[in-house]
C-alpha cells in the first residue's frame, strides 16, 4: 500500500475511532464501545461471511496461525521480552515529524550519483552527528542484540505506528557519518567498524516481517554500499578492512529470511483493512486530496456502495492472490515473475469487464510487483557486493551466485589488480563495482 496513503489512513482512523467511542454503537456492532485498532485484528466481521472463498481461507489461515493475533503472538515468543524495557528507551514518545525532518534533511549526502560526497563532513554534517551520537552509542549496545524485541503490532495492521523504523535509520545514518569522520581522520578501521554496526542495523530490521522494515533495511544498506565505495578509495584502506567487510557482508547474506513470513504478515494487515472497510471506516481508504475532493463532490458515497456490493469478491479475489504470493516466497524473483504478471493480468482483465475488486487493485495489491522487485534488487546489490570482494580477497565461491533478476550467474569480472562487478538487470542505475585487490603490509 502506497506510505501517503498509510499516514492519512493513521491519521483518520484515529478520529473516527475517536468520534466512534463516543457514538452509541448498534446491537449488531461485534466491537462495542471504546474500539481500538488492534481489536479489528480479530477479525469479527470477516469470521461471520458465508462466502466459502472467505470462509475456507479464514480457516486454513488460523489452522496455520496466519490470522494478525496470532502472527503478533507468535513475534512476542521467538523474542526476547526483556529486550522491550531496551527498545522502549529508544522508540516510546518519538516525534514522527521529527524523524520525518531528520530523514528529509540528511537523505542528499548518500546520493548514490556522486559518490565520494558521503565522506565529506560539513557543518550540516557535524550538527546531525551530535544530536544523535549518544544515542548512536547507547544503540550499539542495546539494539543490536540476539532477539531484539521491536514495536512491531500486526494486530493493527496499517494503523500501526512504523516511526521506529525511521528511528532506527536515523541512528545507521548516524554511524555512515561515523564512518566519514573516522576516514577523515585516517581512522579507517574505526570507519569500517561504524559502517558495520549501520549494516547490523538493517540486518536487524530484515528479521522483522514488516515491509516498512524491510523497505528501511534496504535504504540503509544501498546508503552503506554508497559510504563503502569511497571508502575502497581511501589511502588508508587495507587487506585487513576488506576482509573484515567480507564477513560482515557475509553474515548479512547468510541471515537472510526468504520472503514467507513478510507476505504472510502483509496478508493479515490486508484482512485488518478489509475488517476496518466491514466495520464502516471506509474513508480511511483515501488520501486528505482524495477524500477532500470526494466529500465535496458526493463521490464517497457512491464508492461506499460500489465496495460494498462487491467486498465479498474483493477479499476473495485478494486471499486468493496473497496465497499464491505467500506460497512463492521462497522463490528467488525471477521464479515470480510469471505469477505476479498473472495477477496485474486479473486485475486488467476484471477493469475492463467488470466487477472489478476496487481494495484488492487500488489499494492492498497496488504496486506488489514493484515492490517484490524492490526486495529483489536488495538482496541482488549484497550477493554482488559479497562476491566481488570474496573474490578480490581471493575467497572465489565454487559457484557465482545467480541473480535475482535473470537467474543466471552474476556478472563479476577479475583483472589483474581489481574485480568489477555489474549489477546488470535491477531496477534503476546502479554504477558498476570495482574492488581493488589489496596485498598485506
Amino acid at each position: 500500500m502506497p506510505m501517503a496513503r498509510v499516514v492519512f489512513l493513521l491519521n483518520i482512523v484515529c478520529l473516527l475511532l475517536a468520534i466512534a467511542g463516543c457514538e452509541e454503537k448498534s446491537v449488531s456492532d461485534p466491537y462495542g464501545l471504546n474500539v481500538t485498532p488492534a481489536d479489528f485484528g480479530e477479525l469479527k466481521l470477516s469470521e461471520t461471511v458465508n462466502d466459502p472463498r472467505i470462509k475456507n481461507e479464514l480457516d486454513r489461515l488460523k489452522a496455520n496461525g496466519g490470522l494478525p493475533k496470532q502472527l503478533a503472538a507468535e513475534y512476542r515468543q521467538r523474542t526476547d521480552d526483556v529486550s522491550t524495557a531496551l527498545t522502549a528507551r529508544f522508540f516510546d514518545g518519538t516525534d514522527p515529524d521529527y524523524i520525518d525532518e531528520q530523514l528529509a534533511k540528511s537523505g542528499h549526502w548518500w546520493n548514490p550519483k556522486a559518490p565520494g560526497r558521503e565522506l565529506l563532513i560539513n557543518t550540516q554534517g557535524e550538527d546531525y552527528l551530535r544530536k544523535w551520537d549518544a544515542q548512536r552509542v547507547e544503540g550499539r549496545k542495546s539494539l543490536i542484540q540476539p532477539d531484539v524485541r521491536y514495536p512491531y503490532h500486526i494486530e493493527q495492521g496499517y494503523l500501526a505506528d512504523p516511526t521506529w523504523t525511521g528511528m532506527m535509520h536515523c541512528l545507521a545514518r548516524a554511524e555512515l557519518l561515523e564512518a566519514a569522520r573516522q576516514a577523515k581522520d585516517n581512522n579507517v578501521d574505526e570507519a569500517v567498524t561504524a559502517v558495520a554496526y549501520a549494516i547490523a542495523y538493517g540486518d536487524q530490521l530484515n528479521q522483522v516481517p514488516l515491509l516498512a522494515a524491510r523497505n528501511t533495511a534496504a535504504e540503509i544498506r544501498e546508503e552503506s554500499f554508497v559510504t563503502l565505495r569511497a571508502l575502497l578509495l581511501h589511502p588508508k584502506f587495507e587487506k585487513g578492512n576488506l576482509r573484515t567487510l567480507e564477513t560482515v557482508l557475509e553474515q548479512s547474506l547468510r541471515a537472510w529470511p526468504d520472503d514467507t513470513e513478510l507476505w504472510r504478515a502483509d496478508r493479515a494487515c490486508g484482512l485488518h483493512f478489509l475488517e476496518m472497510i466491514r466495520a464502516g471506516h471506509l474513508a480511511s481508504l483515501l488520501t486528505r486530496e482524495e477524500y477532500d475532493a470526494m466529500m465535496a463532490s458526493g463521490e464517497l458515497a457512491k464508492l461506499s456502495v460500489q465496495i460494498a456490493k462487491g467486498l465479498a469478491t474483493d477479499q476473495a479475489f485478494y486471499l486468493e492472490s496473497m496465497k499464491k504470493i505467500v506460497d512463492a516466497g521462497k522463490e528467488p524473483y525471477y521464479a515470480r515473475v510469471e505469477m505476479l504478471n498473472s495477477i496485474s493480468d486479473a486485475l486488467n482483465q476484471a477493469r475492463n469487464s467488470g466487477g472489478y475488486p476496487i481494495v484488492s487493485g487500488d489499494f492492498l495489491l497496488s504496486g506488489m510487483h514493484a515492490q517484490q522487485a524492490d526486495l529483489a534488487k536488495d538482496k541482488l546489490r549484497l550477493t554482488t557486493w559479497l562476491t566481488a570482494i570474496q573474490i578480490a580477497n581471493g575467497h572465489a565461491p565454487e559457484k557465482m551466485p545467480l541473480s535475482e533478476f535473470s537467474g543466471k550467474p552474476i556478472e563479476v569480472r577479475e583483472e589483474p589488480t581489481q574485480v568489477v562487478a555489474s549489477f546488470a538487470g535491477a531496477p534503476g542505475e546502479i554504477p558498476d563495482l570495482v574492488v581493488p585487490k589489496l596485498t598485506e603490509n
